[in-house]
C-alpha cells in the first residue's frame, strides 16, 4: 500500500526521517530508496508499506506529477466558475436588456422629450410618443390644433418594432441580428430629424402676418425655441447602450468567424 509523504531529514547525514499522514518513520537510504533522485528535506515521496505497516520502499514523486496535481484543483475551480458564468451571464444579459427597455418605455411614454415654444400659445411639452403622433399627422404646423395624444400611426408601429430590436439575437441566430440593438438609436435620430424639419417649417413662415417677427432658420428654432427634455436624454442613453452592445457583439462574432479560418490557413501552409 502506497501513501504520500515528505522527507524531513537528509539521510546522507544519518538516518533519514519521513512524515506520512502525521507520523514519522526513520529510514535508511541504501535499504529503502528506489529513485535516482537523491533524497533531501522537503522532497515529496510515495511510501510503500507492507501488511504490518512497515516501510518497504520510498520513491520520489516526479515534479511533473506534482505540478499536475496542483493544477487540477485550480482547473476544477475555474471550470466551476466558467460553468456558473455561462449560466449566469445570458440570464443577466436578458434581465439587463429588459430593465433597459423598461426605462426606454417610461422615457418615451411618460417623460418630456421636447419643449417647444409655440407663438401666441406658449410652451408645449411633448413626450416622444406624442412627437410620433404629430409626425404622423403629416405637418408640424398642425400640432397646436391637435389633441394632447394624437394617433401615432405608422410611427407608433415602427416604435414597437424598434423596442423588440435588442432581443432579436435571442430569436435569430444570424450574426446580423446583433444590429437589432442599433434600431432604437437609429429610430430616435430619424424622428429627431423629421421633427426638427417640422419645427423649422413652423418658425420659418414667410410673408406678412402675425408670425412675421418670428421668421428664423432651423438653427435658431432649435437653439432658441426648442428645448430637449429629460426623456430625450434618458432614452438616448439607453439607445446608445444598446448600440454599443450590438456593435461589440457583431465584432466578437466576426472575430470568432475569422479565427478558425486563419488557423486552417496556418496549418495548410
Amino acid at each position: 500500500m502506497a501513501k504520500r509523504g515528505k522527507v524531513l531529514r537528509d539521510p546522507h547525514l544519518g538516518p533519514g526521517l519521513l512524515m506520512v499522514e502525521g507520523k514519522q518513520y526513520p529510514f535508511q537510504m541504501e535499504e529503502l530508496w528506489r529513485s535516482e533522485v537523491p533524497a533531501k528535506p522537503g522532497l515529496i515521496v510515495n511510501v510503500d508499506f507492507d501488511a504490518q505497516g512497515n516501510v518497504i520502499g520510498i520513491t520520489a514523486v516526479p515534479q511533473s506529477e506534482l505540478d499536475q496535481e496542483r493544477a487540477e484543483p485550480v482547473g476544477d475551480r475555474l471550470g466551476a466558475r466558467q460553468r456558473f458564468f455561462k449560466r449566469w451571464v445570458p440570464a443577466n444579459n436578458i434581465l439587463a436588456r429588459l430593465v433597459a427597455i423598461g426605462i426606454l418605455i417610461v422615457a418615451w411614454f411618460v417623460l418630456t422629450a421636447v419643449s417647444v415654444h409655440v407663438p401666441l400659445l406658449g410652451k408645449l411639452d411633448l413626450t416622444f410618443w406624442q412627437v410620433l403622433g404629430y409626425l404622423s399627422s403629416g405637418s408640424a404646423l398642425q400640432f397646436p390644433e391637435l389633441p394632447g395624444n394624437p394617433d401615432s400611426g405608422v410611427f407608433g408601429f415602427l416604435a414597437i418594432l424598434v423596442l423588440a430590436g435588442p432581443f432579436l439575437p435571442y430569436v435569430w441566430k444570424d450574426r446580423r441580428s446583433s444590429l437589432g440593438g442599433v434600431l432604437p438609436l437609429a429610430f430616435m435620430v430619424f424622428v429627431a430629424f423629421r421633427f426638427a424639419v417640422g419645427v423649422n417649417s413652423l418658425f420659418a413662415i414667410q410673408g406678412p402676418g402675425p408670425f412675421e417677427p418670428l421668421e428664423t432658420n432651423l438653427h435658431d428654432a432649435i437653439f432658441h425655441e426648442f428645448r430637449v427634455g429629460l426623456g430625450t436624454y434618458l432614452s438616448a442613453s439607453v439607445a446608445i447602450y444598446f448600440a454599443v452592445l450590438s456593435v461589440k457583439r457583431l465584432l466578437e462574432s466576426s472575430r470568432l468567424r475569422e479565427e478558425p479560418r486563419g488557423w486552417s490557413q496556418k496549418v495548410a501552409a
